[in-house]
């Protein structure tokens, strides 16, 4: 493969790959359905601008769980030492 001639580690350049294959089928997509580019690339930011959304709503979710167990934890601890 070309990535080889490269010398990325095997994750990188299938990231590489699956991004570069992405991108082709797109521009692909938008000749052969006739969407302008500028249409394309505003496509794209939303869908960025979605998925970062979704990540931060998840990373804030999994940070408040964590938050709420260790207060959960101490809580029930200090009262067990209380006893």
């Amino acid at each position: 493969m070309i990535f080889s001639l490269l010398n990325v580690r095997k994750k990188t350049a299938a990231i590489l790959a699956g991004i570069s294959l992405a991108a082709l089928s797109l521009w692909g997509l938008s000749i052969w359905q006739n969407i302008p580019l500028a249409e394309m690339l505003s496509i794209l930011v939303a869908t960025l601008i979605m998925l970062g959304s979704i990540m931060l709503g998840a990373f804030a979710l999994i940070a408040l769980i964590k938050l709420l167990s260790r207060i959960w934890q101490k809580a029930t601890h200090f009262k067990a030492t209380e006893d």
